[in-house]
């Protein structure tokens, strides 16, 4: 199978102008399924100092390895977009297939398909198409206008050698000042792109980090890696738990009593190497303190996808990774467990079998961003993503909220009321318990 590539900055303003100019779509996906906003409804959430138009976005995985990838899911209406994961190992051997998404999702994909200097290449052009899709109007919104806002956070793993090595280092530097990334790609476009040339991009790409780790990763490893990327790179930094930090009893329980998935196997030694529930929690409430003294703030991602044993023969390897709506049950849970040690106002973002049919009550935890993978292998893809935001101005409308704050706080019980954060964990604590019964 042939190897995934990438195509210059030129190859792409030209594609996006002829194709939208003669058929109002941009890599394939319509005009009429764009995500545009509405009218009347304020969606936009402060992800660490940022803000975002939307709490959604894409999660860290196929959806935001290439340039397009990331325009397109702009234009579901993604404005947190956790790119693909990069590390040390850039010269993999990827099975295929990797995916299996025809019912629940199983996986053994990795980090990024790219060289290193090629995933920095198609997030540099993605910044720039985003920009020049808001300087054009092209989608009928005046440039400055908030529904723009758009953040991307990088994802880097998977130990400490591989992201203090130099390789790594000199990328997280020049991601997060790519002024000299930018220049060069507009050097490369021809004449007629002067416009493009001549515009003021702003070169912080990205000033946060999903990480993500090895199973069994040692939590005094996680640990010095957060350090290191607050620290060196003057990082935000959100830490992608996996669901094993619930324990194999109450996983095995969830999966194969309360949701019947019993052809689904558990591998209890990944249960027993990974970070336990007790020194997860432990381990960020240290790091809350250590990066509050350096001005940045630290927060957990529920949660990564859960090793299980290979039933099947799409794949060779022993184990593979679930994900989609079982997942989503053991993740809410997780993230519930969490939160009620950590505290009302604990950052969390999500990504975990999300649907529309489920996003409007991801958002009501309190959690951002929402992101989503398994959901947009499905049929329609990226155009997908827009509806989860129309169930979300649905929800909002049935209870007169306006704004994301204003939604969380209206479905809360009375005495919670009072703040965004309370609101959320009230929300939680009567969403996560109904979803064995109602998975979605």
């Amino acid at each position: 199978m042939a190897e995934l590539f990438g195509v210059d900055l030129g190859t792409h303003l030209a594609s996006i102008i002829a194709e939208y100019s003669s058929k109002e779509s941009i890599y394939g996906y319509p005009k009429r399924k764009f995500y545009l906003g509405f009218p009347g409804y304020d969606f936009s959430v402060q992800f660490h100092d940022k803000i975002a138009a939307t709490p959604l976005g894409p999660a860290s995985g196929p959806h935001t390895q290439l340039a397009q990838n990331i325009v397109l899911s702009f234009l579901g209406g993604g404005r947190i977009m956790e790119l693909k994961t990069v590390q040390i190992q850039d010269r993999l051997e990827i099975p295929r297939p990797c995916i299996d998404a025809r019912n629940v999702g199983f996986n053994v994909e990795w980090s990024q398909e790219l060289r290193l200097e090629d995933s920095l290449r198609e997030y540099v052009n993605a910044w720039i198409l985003l920009k020049v899709i808001e300087e054009t109007g092209m989608l009928g919104i005046p440039k400055g206008d908030p529904f723009y806002q758009t953040v991307f956070d990088i994802s880097v793993g998977y130990d400490l050698a591989g992201i203090s090595s130099p390789e790594v280092h000199d990328w997280l530097k020049r991601i997060r000042n790519a002024k000299a990334e930018i220049a060069a790609a507009k050097e490369t476009l021809p004449a007629e792109y002067d416009a493009v040339k001549n515009l003021d991009i702003d070169p912080h790409i990205a000033d946060s980090a999903t990480l993500s780790t090895f199973h069994g990763c040692p939590r005094d490893e996680i640990e010095a890696i957060v350090e290191h990327l607050i620290v060196e790179h003057k990082l935000h930094v959100i830490v992608k738990m996996n669901p094993t930090i619930l324990g194999y009893d109450f996983v095995q329980r969830t999966l194969h009593e309360e949701l019947g998935y019993t052809h689904i196997e558990l591998d209890r030694e990944a249960f027993e190497k990974d970070l336990q529930f007790g020194e997860g929690v432990e381990m960020m409430k240290r790091l809350q303190v250590f990066a509050e003294k350096h001005g940045k703030r630290v927060g957990a991602k529920f949660t990564n996808t859960l090793v299980v044993k290979n039933h099947d023969e799409i794949f060779q390897d022993p184990v593979m990774y679930l994900s989609g709506p079982p997942l989503h049950v053991i993740s809410m849970n997780a993230m519930h467990w969490f939160r009620s040690e950590m505290g009302d106002d604990f950052p969390i973002s999500f990504s975990a079998g999300i649907t529309r049919h489920n996003f409007p009550d991801a958002v009501q935890c309190n959690m951002k961003p929402v992101t989503v993978c398994t959901d947009l292998l499905k049929t329609g893809g990226y155009t997908r993503m827009s509806g989860y935001l129309k169930a979300l101005r649905d929800e909002m409308e049935k209870c007169g909220a306006k704004t994301v704050d204003d939604f969380i706080i209206r479905n809360a019980e009375a005495p919670y009321q009072a703040e965004v954060a309370r609101a959320g964990v009230s929300n939680e604590a009567r969403i996560v318990p109904a979803l064995v019964k109602d998975p979605r």
